[in-house]
């Protein structure tokens, strides 16, 4: 059981090449441990934009290597707290795909992404807009089981 981290994109770039050695991304058929399943692929659906990509953890595998907050709490953007420990390379992982994801937006792409975690379906992921430049870097994190379509 692990977390998962799609993306779509209008932009045509090779994301296969990262710019950074925190993260890692593979196009959807290439990454998938094992054959997608119809549920998989209706997840699938959900991003919006031709370009489909798997943000996997820097050491490859799931996406568990990033910042998440578990659904069944209050899902707002924050630093990590002393009083709730987070791996360091978590958090510099996240802070990669962010500036990914900043990087695509200033250069007029569109972008969405997903977080779920193993067996999650369509119909319980919920879509949030996220304006990217009122949430400060460090303050980033994925939300389990919504959508974010940036602007």
């Amino acid at each position: 059981m692990c977390f998962s981290i799609y993306l779509s994109t209008t932009s045509t770039e090779d994301l296969a090449k990262p710019e950074s050695e925190l993260i890692q991304l593979e196009t959807i058929k290439g990454w998938v441990p094992e054959p997608l399943t119809d549920e998989d692929d209706s997840v699938l659906d959900r991003l919006n934009y031709p370009n489909k990509w798997c943000l996997v953890s820097r050491y490859g595998g799931c996406s568990c290597g990033y910042r998440h907050l578990c659904s069944g709490s209050d899902f707002d953007f924050g630093p990590p707290e002393d009083w709730c420990p987070e791996d360091d390379d978590d958090i510099e992982s996240t802070q990669a795909a962010y500036d990914l994801f900043a990087r695509l937006l200033v250069e007029g792409h569109q972008v969405d992404v997903l977080d779920v975690w193993t067996g999650t379906s369509a119909e319980a992921i919920t879509t949030m807009v996220v304006r990217l430049c009122e949430v400060p870097r460090d303050h980033f994190r994925f939300f389990e089981g919504v959508r974010f379509e940036f602007s």
